[in-house]
């Protein structure tokens, strides 16, 4: 018995770096395509296209139908395959493609014959206070419209392959989107000399791209795939039940991310604040994907079977000791980025058409939004502790208190107050990370009601030492940073002070890597004086397959 068990553990944990591995090179190929973009688009095309646009309308809308699919379209299409066969949960498949398709159809025509109602919606921006900006954004829905229909159509392929086990084909389907893109704005505009329209024209072919990929995958199962309106299919309406309570709380989340990101700020009339915001979240997003996403996929069928046997004090220990784990690892790690956030966001994003005030603001946001990386990671196994005991009706009403208190935030510091554009991007980021961190906390108590877990006293000793760990690591990484910055300056301060003074990037880079070390190492040396057990067990158990993997 003991023996299966490690077997199922060891394959959840080989799906979790296979995921983690698909996500590296998404996140990778995202990486390049914002840094290649920042270089060929100043801010005033890259915010109308690539934050308003693509990151705001379209990609809001594809994330409504993403979140609503992924968590209730697998687990209805594994049992009906199990209980009635292939056969079935394909007609389920084609059900849901086919109904899908219609919506999507819809959405995208709306987009592409009403973009003016999208714009009133996402932003303030009329043809009288930014005339260019409306324009531009205006075309650039009308030509982007049909990317929403192949990426929304891609969440649907995603979670079929996952079903089959090809985490890396699925997540690879991203990043083709992402490589055209890419290949768009360096052929397009780099080399043929060519304006937007490569880059927008690009966004098309590269989610058209995503699906070909997918089907690339299932080759051997596109037999199965035919139309279908079925309406009457009970497995379709029991993806749509499920579907309603999650349906209000991803609506009102992307209001949050909408009103947070893009409207509150077309507010600040200095150009720029759009984009230092979208770039701040990159890092963040990027960290969050490859590690807590990643985990929680691998380890929501698990949770599930406990669920199932009804085992609560296994489903208690697993939750609480992941996030635990977690936490040992993410609470550090913020911290050392959030004091390099800077000379990370310089590094990256400074040159061509992205001058060091923009690169400056990035590196501000990226700070704020690296501080929420502990609790976002806790948050990703909490909610699917949520959705393995089916109370989703409980983690809605939770979102929606936090999601509204974010809003207000923003609107009471940036309306009523009337901060500049550098207190615009706190007021974001920091609102953003606020909220997060009480969602989690509220969540965790929420949960222990029906779950044992977290138990006061260890849980308790455990913050603690963790906070003694967390201020350990911030004085070795700022010390560092600041004694290499005495001997051997890099030019930021300079630069920031006077435009025309140039960044030494290698010496930006050495600032990074030396202080990075400086925070890795007094986090290790902490971990062990103060005897916190989490980043031992880890180290020990790495130590332990690297000696199984030789036998």
């Amino acid at each position: 018995m003991a023996e299966k068990k490690k077997t199922i553990a060891d394959k959840i944990l080989r799906a979790g770096i296979l995921v983690a591995l698909a996500h590296l090179c998404l996140k990778f190929a995202g990486l390049i395509q914002t840094r290649v973009a920042t270089q060929y688009l100043d801010a005033s095309l890259y915010e109308p296209i690539m934050v308003v646009a693509f990151a705001g309308v379209i990609n809001s809308v594809y994330l409504i139908g993403q979140e609503l699919i992924h968590p209730t379209f697998l687990s209805i299409f594994m049992k009906e395959k199990e209980e009635h066969g292939e056969e079935a949960a394909w007609h389920f498949t084609n059900v849901s493609l086919s109904f899908q398709s219609l919506v999507l159809l819809f959405v995208t025509a709306t987009i592409a014959c009403f973009p003016d109602f999208y714009i009133h919606l996402f932003t303030k921006w009329t043809t009288e206070n930014n005339p260019e900006g409306y324009k531009l954004l205006r075309t650039s829905l009308q030509i982007m419209a049909p990317s929403l229909f192949f990426l929304s159509l891609g969440s649907t392929t995603y979670i079929i392959l996952n079903g089959y086990k090809k985490f890396f084909l699925a997540a690879f389907g991203d990043a083709s989107t992402k490589i055209c893109i890419v290949i768009g704005l360096v052929l397009g505009i780099r080399i043929f000399g060519m304006d937007y329209h490569a880059l927008l024209f690009s966004i098309v072919i590269g989610s058209a791209a995503k699906v070909i990929t997918h089907l690339f995958g299932m080759l051997s199962k596109l037999h199965y795939l035919r139309p279908s309106f079925d309406w009457r299919n009970p497995a379709f309406h029991e993806m749509l039940v499920l579907m309603v309570p999650l349906l209000v709380g991803i609506i009102f989340a992307k209001v949050r991310d909408n009103f947070n990101n893009i409207y509150i700020l077309t507010h600040i009339e200095q150009q720029g604040v759009l984009q230092a915001n979208f770039l701040g979240r990159q890092l963040f997003s990027t960290i969050q994907w490859l590690v807590p996403y990643a985990l929680q996929i691998a380890l929501y069928p698990f949770l599930c079977e406990l669920v199932s046997q009804n085992d609560r004090e296994k489903l208690g220990e697993v939750l609480g000791t992941s996030s635990k784990l977690l936490l040992s690892v993410f609470v550090p790690a913020s911290v050392i980025l959030t004091v390099l956030a800077t000379p990370i966001a310089v590094l990256f994003f400074l040159g061509g058409k992205t001058g060091i005030q923009i690169a400056s603001w990035t590196g501000l946001a990226t700070a704020c939004y690296c501080l929420v990386l502990p609790a976002a990671a806790v948050e990703c196994v909490l909610m699917q502790g949520f959705f393995a005991d089916r109370r989703t009706i409980s983690v809605t009403a939770i979102g929606l208190v936090t999601s509204f208190l974010s809003i207000v935030i923003s609107y009471i510091f940036i309306i009523h107050v009337g901060v500049d554009a550098r207190g615009a991007l706190l007021v974001v980021a920091l609102g953003f990370a606020v909220t997060r961190w009480v969602k989690t906390f509220v969540l965790s108590l929420y949960i222990r009601r029906k779950i044992p877990m977290f138990p006061a006293r260890e849980t308790l000793v455990f913050l603690a030492k963790l906070t003694v760990l967390a201020a350990v690591v911030f004085a070795a990484t700022w010390g560092a940073s600041n004694a290499l910055q005495r001997v051997l300056p890099d030019g930021i301060d300079a630069a920031l002070a006077d435009s025309t003074k140039h960044v030494l990037r290698t010496r930006v880079l050495l600032r990074l890597v030396a202080s990075g070390a400086a925070g890795g190492i007094a986090f290790l040396a902490g971990a062990f004086a103060i005897r916190l057990k989490e980043p031992m067990q880890m180290v020990q158990w790495a130590l332990e397959k690297v000696r199984h993997k030789k036998k």
